[in-house]
């Protein structure tokens, strides 16, 4: 499972750009808020079957952070 491709696939449907969405990008670069990055981490858990702790959303700050926390869990 491809879990970058399952998360920009999520963002994308928020900013609507997939074309943006690197490893790399900036969350808030890519105008998402706090509430935005719950809805994606949520909809993270119920595709990929996994389960953040609420701690952690406070330390994403990129897409590669989110993603590397989600390959950690599976």
């Amino acid at each position: 499972m491809n879990y970058f491709e399952e998360f920009k696939n999520i963002i994308a449907e928020k900013t609507g750009d997939a074309a943006k969405i690197t490893m790399e990008s900036n969350l808030k670069e890519l105008g998402l808020d706090s509430l935005d990055l719950v809805e994606i981490i949520l909809d993270g858990e119920e595709k990929l079957g996994i389960t953040f702790e609420n701690d952690e959303l406070l330390t994403f700050a990129t897409v590669g952070d989110v993603v590397r926390s989600a390959e950690a869990k599976k």
